[in-house]
Parts: C-alpha cells; structure tokens; sequence
C-alpha cells in the first residue's frame, strides 16, 4: 500500500516499539506512531485492540512494559509527577464517555481544569475562557444545565470544551462518536475539525468509525495484532487489498 508523505512539520509525538501487556494478554507488541504538527492521524483498530491503551500510554496514565513515548519534545517515561502535570497542561484528552461531573453545572465542569491547575487567577478571566469555549462548541445557552439534562451529543461536546479550555497543543479524542447517531456523529466530526482549525491543534483519534476516518484523518494508522501494520491515506485503505485493512470496508 502507498503511503501518504509525512507533512514537512515539526514531530510533537514519537512512540516507539511500545510494549504492553495484562498478564498473558500481549496488548500492544511493538507498536510505533508519529504525529506532525497540525494533522489528525487516526488510530483505527477493532474492539479491544489496545487503542485506548495506547493514548493512556501516551499520557502516562498507563506505563508500558517496554519501549519510548516522546511528547513535544520531552521522554514521556522520564518524567518525575510535577514535570507529568506541566505536560499534561498541553494535552487535550476527550473521554469516550466525556466524564463530566454530574454534581456539577456546565459552567462548573469547565471551571474545574482551570481551578485544578491554577491557571485563572481572575474570576473575569475564567468567565472568558468559559465563553470562549462554550461558543466555539455551539452550545452558550447550556452554561447553567447539568450533565443530566444534555442530549449524548451534547455532552460531548461540552467534554470537548472542557478539553480546549487548557489551549493544549495536542488533543487526544477517545472514540469521538460512540454511542451517537449517524447525524449527531457527523457533527462531532465537523467540529473537531472546525476546532482543529481554530486553536491549530494535532491530534491522535482512536476509532473504528470509518466515517471519522474519511472525514477527519489526514492518516490512518492501522493497529492490528499489536502492532501498526500499515499506515496511509483514506483513498490508500480503501484501494488496498491487505485482507485485514479490507475487512474494516466489507459492509461499505
């Protein structure tokens, strides 16, 4: 299969032949990945493949058995807890469930990252941070509303607010559009492409969704055995006749 050119961009993630297992599950055997500045590469892989484990590595919430993971410069693994918080400030990472506090208001979810990492001293500079975010998601009327009374597609969206109110360079989106409809997927799908635009951030998805694929991912990488098998454009994978990549495309 051709390959899509690697962006003449600056590299903001490096993982490298990286190992994890769970007792005799070998989850990930080997697997290695780059992000460039600016795109969207997209994890695809089926239920259970290690997709989830890999963005948890790549943040540190999981450490893997062997190998590398460089984040915007800096040896991920290598970190003491205090250099792990400063760089995690500018991580973007969207819960597949969105993990929003259901005691909480709108307003006081996208509060609570900033008050977690101090980074508003002023309680006028919160509530321009929270304006700023609820309007670029479409949702400004939600400010005072619970997690209980928003529709599935909107919490993801506030999650995703929640995400952007930190200004991280790199955004990490856990399966995006699972659980909505066809419809409400596909506008999840234009914002994070809208916000990609906006605030010029790379990021890694993991998903399945070929739709997200087509529409969001300027390179798919294909995590199959633990290991990346291949990767390239959507136009790459639909053409290829790799019988693992074809079976993703069967009911297409």
């Amino acid at each position: 299969m051709a390959t899509t050119a690697r962006p003449p961009a600056e590299r903001v993630i490096a993982v490298r032949d990286l190992h994890v297992a769970f007792g005799a599950n070998q989850v990930l055997r080997g697997f290695d990945l780059d992000l460039y500045r600016g795109e969207n590469v997209m994890v695809l892989g089926k239920s259970g493949s290690g997709k989830s484990v890999l963005i948890k590595c790549i943040v540190r919430l999981l450490r893997p058995d062997a190998g590398r993971v460089e984040v915007l410069g800096q040896d991920v693994l290598a970190l003491d807890q205090d250099q792990l918080d400063h760089l995690r400030v500018r991580i973007g990472f969207l819960f597949q469930s969105s993990a929003l506090y259901d005691s909480m208001t709108v307003q006081e979810n996208l509060e609570f990252p900033l008050r977690r990492h101090w980074l508003a001293t002023a309680r006028q500079e919160t509530e321009a941070l929270v304006d700023e975010v609820l309007d670029a998601v479409g949702l400004a009327h939600t400010r005072a509303m619970y997690p209980s009374e928003l529709s599935g597609g909107m919490k993801r969206r506030i999650g995703l607010a929640r995400t952007l109110i930190l200004k991280p360079e790199i955004v990490l989106y856990d399966e995006p559009t699972t659980g909505l409809d066809p419809i409400t997927g596909r506008e999840i799908v234009e914002l994070i492409l809208k916000l990609q635009r906006q605030y010029n951030t790379s990021s890694i998805i993991i998903s399945h969704d070929l739709n997200v694929a087509k529409l969001a991912a300027n390179r798919i990488a294909l995590l199959h055995e633990g290991r990346n098998r291949v990767e390239g454009s959507y136009a790459d994978f639909l053409a290829s006749d790799d019988p693992v990549v074809k079976e993703f495309f069967i009911f297409m």
